[in-house]
C-alpha cells in the first residue's frame, strides 16, 4: 500500500506476489506439519483480506480508478471477497475425483487481474484498461461467491515458477522505472 501510495505500482505488484508466495508457502507448510488451527485459519482470512482485496483496490483508486461506479465496483469487489474468505473459514478446499478445489474462486487471484490490467496499459489507452478491468471485477466478484469448485494449483513448482515470474518481472519493471501509467 506505501509503495502505491509513493507512486511506486511495479514495486507494489512485485510486493503482492511475495505476499502471494508467503500465503502459499504458509499454507502448504502448516498441512505438511499437521499443524492447521481455527486461529490460523482466520489470521489467514484476515491478512488475505488486506493483501487480495484491500492493497489492490487502494492501488487501483490510487492508479486513477476513481469514478463513482468504479468505486463503487471496488467495494462490491470487495465485499464479495470478504463473503469467500468468510465461506472457506467454514468450508475449507472441497474434495473432488481430481483432488483439493476452491469454493468459488480465490481471492488471490485479484493480484493477477491488476498485474494483467498493469501491463495491458503498455498496449491500450488508460480508459479502455478501466473499462476491461470494471468487468473483470464484476466477474471476479461474481465468481468469487457463485459455489463452484474452482482449480487449486497442485504442485509447488507451478507456485514457485508462476508467483517468481510476477515477483520478478514487476520488480524488473519497477527498477527501469516502472511504466508510465499516469496520464
Amino acid at each position: 500500500i506505501l509503495l502505491a501510495i509513493n507512486g511506486y505500482f511495479a514495486f507494489a505488484l512485485s510486493s503482492l506476489f511475495v505476499a502471494m508466495l508467503g500465503d502459499a508457502l504458509d499454507g502448504i507448510w502448516a498441512r505438511k506439519r499437521g499443524i492447521e488451527r481455527s486461529f490460523g485459519r482466520y489470521l489467514d482470512g484476515f491478512v488475505d483480506e488486506l493483501d487480495y482485496l484491500i492493497a489492490p483496490s487502494v492501488f487501483l483508486y490510487l492508479w486513477g480508478f476513481q469514478q463513482g461506479y468504479q468505486i463503487a465496483l471496488l467495494l462490491i469487489f470487495m465485499m464479495c471477497g470478504m463473503v469467500r474468505l468468510s465461506v472457506f473459514n467454514e468450508v475449507g478446499n472441497i474434495k473432488e475425483d481430481k483432488g483439493l478445489s476452491y469454493l468459488g474462486m480465490p481471492v488471490f487471484w485479484s493480484v493477477f487481474l491488476l498485474g494483467g490490467a498493469y501491463l495491458l496499459n503498455l498496449l491500450l489507452p488508460q480508459a479502455v484498461v478501466f473499462t476491461l478491468l470494471s468487468l473483470s471485477l464484476v466477474a471476479m466478484s461474481f465468481m468469487m461467491v457463485y459455489k463452484a469448485p474452482f482449480f487449486k494449483f497442485k504442485s509447488l513448482k507451478q507456485i514457485l515458477i508462476l508467483v517468481g515470474s510476477g515477483i520478478s518481472a514487476f520488480a524488473i519493471i519497477g527498477l527501469l522505472g516502472g511504466l508510465s501509467l499516469i496520464h
